[in-house]
């Protein structure tokens, strides 16, 4: 272990922080200004040598250096953060659109690798791998008590290198081994799409990468061909990301050379203003966007623009409100690997609202948990849905928007929405301020995109799934398991596996799976009241059905059921029928 011992190194290091200080800084930085920082820097030093020589335990000074970078970050705002030469690598694979391994989603049940699904079009796609699937053995040695982070180690690598997979499948009855030969796999911004009705059409987008608009033209070209005439766009539990990203799926609803939003900071480079680029016109289409408390960054400049340009209707919940442009330091400022998410700026929309909710004085929990607590705020009630458990945006490595903010998109300025008709009728929202749309309706600031038409969040226990199984991703893995037992014990029955339109319509959940379920989920040690169950089996028959399509044919089919029982989506479909700005197109 590398130990600092003496105070010369620490010298040195204060030295090269000012240097860099003095050789970075802008011309017009105050020598006073210096002078903190020198003497800050001594200051900070100074403790780090007493820690290291004298602390009760020997310590890395890299551990100490971070943890203070981290300290001072904190005192920043929620979404600053310092990345390590890992953790950066990582959020580059997220959102770079693709990485290189076998092409599957998998899990780890009981101590056994199970295939959860098969990516369209991968190498495991090629070999036969299936949903349900255990991998046994990877590379001849025993993969039974395999941990997350080794599964990924050990499939993933170089292109066009091979890794052989031992396979139990259920109805099979010997092991049989597969090389699958590794390539690039997509990482999906679009997570399904497909037909809710006749004529209307649903995305569902999952995050903002590189490859997200692409992949949104390519969804809504087919669906079109499939007579799509009206479009739902859900963005719940979308995070964010890049924000060119964000421009340019704004443009493909919103004509050219409008505002999408607006960057204002202490620099003044990073003042800029994205208009709508020129694209595919997708811009007569009924549209309404599906928010959550869990939408965020990229998301809210989306729903922002559409609802301030009242191209659309906005449904659901508040959004989270993160509206900080993070500018990425890397090469050549740190040399090491790593990188610095700093907030440069803050996003407005284009009627002048900030997108940023409140922080100051807050704690991080109460900061997170304040989207919870707000997201009903605004619009005109629609009813109750149900919620899907997603990752919150600002847990850990949240959005980066990229290195430059006016990376592709024009910095001039553009007219901001006008005056004109009347406002829709909305719920009084105390202290929040009011905006007007370029249609005259008043909007919210404050934080967040206030919906137009609020579908609230459910207000159920689940004390089976939430106070049986802790939350919704073990429940769900319970619902796996037992689908995959299930198929198999079903193989006779074609009529399952022909025509999923067939059994979308038609399969129920019979009793006699319900008391089949009912021993798994007592085989495995939980314990439960028939009132318990009964208060959830709504939930429990959906997620059956949706893990028996998943298993029988994938992630889309899968998707399609859920919707079927998707209360916050099937209100908002009804929007097309009774909203006047959507009658109205």
């Amino acid at each position: 272990m590398s130990i600092l011992k003496k105070p010369k190194y620490a010298i040195l290091l204060v030295f090269v922080a000012v240097g860099s200080f003095l050789l970075g800084s802008a011309a017009d930085r105050t020598i006073h200004a210096a002078d903190n920082i020198f003497s800050s820097t001594r200051l900070l030093m100074g403790v780090l040598n007493l820690v290291n020589d004298n602390y009760v335990e020997e310590v890395e000074p890299g551990e100490l250096i971070y943890a203070a970078i981290d300290g001072m970050l904190e005192v920043l705002d929620p979404h600053s953060s310092f990345l390590s030469k890992e953790s950066f690598a990582e959020m580059g694979e997220r959102f770079s659109g693709k990485f290189y391994g076998i092409g599957i989603e998998f899990d780890v049940l009981d101590g056994f690798l199970y295939v959860i699904s098969v990516i369209d079009e991968s190498p495991s796609e090629a070999v036969g791998l299936q949903s349900g699937d255990r991998i046994v053995r990877i590379d001849g040695e025993s993969a039974i008590g395999i941990k997350h982070d080794e599964v990924r180690q050990k499939l993933r690598g170089e292109k066009g290198t091979r890794v052989d997979v031992t396979i139990e499948r259920p109805g099979v009855e010997d092991w049989f081994d597969v090389t699958i030969t590794r390539d690039s796999i997509p990482i999906r911004s679009v997570r399904t799409s497909f037909m809710l009705e006749d004529q209307t059409g649903y995305i569902q987008l999952i995050r903002f990468a590189k490859t997200t608009s692409r992949e949104l033209e390519t969804a809504l070209d087919r669906l079109q061909q499939e007579g799509m005439e009206r479009l739902i766009l859900d963005l719940r539990g979308n995070s964010g990301g890049y924000l060119d990203q964000a421009v340019e799926v704004s443009s493909k609803f919103i004509p050219e050379g409008r505002v999408i939003v607006k960057t204002m900071g202490r620099n003044r480079g990073s003042n800029q203003t994205f208009k709508s680029i020129n694209g595919v016109n997708h811009r007569e289409m009924p549209l309404v966007i599906l928010l959550d408390h869990r939408s965020a960054s990229a998301s809210e400049i989306v729903a922002g623009a559409v609802q301030d340009w009242d191209r659309g209707v906005i449904a659901g919940t508040r959004s989270f409100g993160k509206g900080l442009v993070q500018t990425l330091f890397a090469e050549p400022h740190l040399t090491d690997g790593s990188a610095l998410k700093l907030t440069t700026a803050r996003y407005y929309t284009p009627s002048g609202r900030m997108i940023q909710r409140d922080y100051k004085n807050k704690s991080f929990q109460e900061y997170v948990e304040g989207s919870f607590s707000e997201a009903g705020e605004a619009g005109r009630e629609a009813g109750s849905d149900t919620e899907e458990d997603r990752a919150d945006p600002a847990d850990g490595a949240d959005p980066v928007d990229g290195a430059d903010p006016a990376d592709g998109a024009d910095p001039a300025d553009g007219a901001d929405p006008a005056d004109g008709a009347e406002q829709a009728d909305r719920t009084d929202i105390p202290e929040r301020t009011e905006f007007t749309t370029a249609a005259g309706r008043t909007v919210y600031g404050d934080g967040g995109i206030s919906p137009d038409v609020v579908i609230p969040a459910p207000k159920r226990t689940y004390p089976f799934v939430i106070g049986k199984y802790r939350g919704w991703v073990p429940f769900d893995r319970a619902c796996f398991e037992f689908a995959n037992v299930y198929s198999v014990s079903q193989a006779d029955r074609q009529e399952l596996r022909d025509d999923f339109d067939v059994f979308l319509r038609e399969f129920q959940v019979d009793e006699a799976m319900i008391e089949a379920f009912k021993v798994q989920v007592r085989d495995s040690g939980i314990s439960f009241t028939d009132e318990e169950f009964n208060d959830d089996r709504d939930v429990i028959e959906l997620q059956l059905k949706r893990s028996l399509a998943r298993n029988l044919w994938g992630d889309e089919e899968a998707s399609r059921v859920a919707a079927a029982g998707d209360e916050q989506l099937q209100q908002a479909r009804q929007l097309f029928y009774s909203h006047e700005m959507l009658v109205q197109q």
